[in-house]
């Protein structure tokens, strides 16, 4: 099984963008998650996907897939039991102050599937900054971080005095560009 896996930070509007593209331009189908406070799971149209994106302010992820998926679950690893050669993209919590990565990935042996997946990864670096130092709030370490990914937009945020955090935990990103 290959493992595809992609950390960065962008915004919301910027990953719904993105989303919405690659929908168009593979032809994908696409489903929101939603973790809290139980689990749902819901397909999008194509054409309103980006629409779909920005209006659920309590979307856990948003799954691709090339065909259509099976929705009849009721819990994310049922899901992706049942839908195993999905991309999935956990959007970064954002507000004012503080930005969290976005993390996409995959795990899967199908052609077709890791063909499309790497194109969508690989266009997202293309398009994106890199390069920053990863902070340790708590014991104040540094390290050269070089190949950590962010959009301009999440760069504009860091200049404005956001803070740009780790997927999980506190680690935090000073953008060096």
């Amino acid at each position: 099984m290959t493992k595809l896996s992609m950390q960065f930070h962008a915004t919301q509007a910027e990953v719904a963008s993105w989303v919405a593209h690659w929908v168009e331009e593979f032809q994908l189908a696409i489903a929101v998650e939603v973790f809290i406070p139980g689990y749902r799971v819901r397909p999008c149209e194509r054409d309103a996907a980006l629409d779909a994106i920005r209006d659920l302010p309590d979307m856990s992820r948003v799954v691709l897939n090339l065909t259509p998926m099976d929705l009849a679950v009721d819990s994310s690893i049922r899901f992706l039991r049942a839908n195993p050669d999905v991309l999935t993209v956990s959007l970064g919590a954002q507000s004012q102050d503080e930005l969290r990565e976005t993390v996409i990935g995959a795990m899967t042996d199908h052609r077709e599937s890791l063909k499309t997946w790497r194109a969508i990864i690989a266009g997202a670096k293309k398009s994106m900054l890199n390069g920053s130092i990863v902070v340790n709030p708590v014991t104040g370490a540094r390290q050269d971080a070089r190949g950590h990914y962010y959009t301009a937009g999440a760069r504009e945020m860091a200049k404005r005095g956001a803070r740009l955090l780790a997927s999980v935990g506190w680690s935090e990103y000073h953008v060096t560009e």
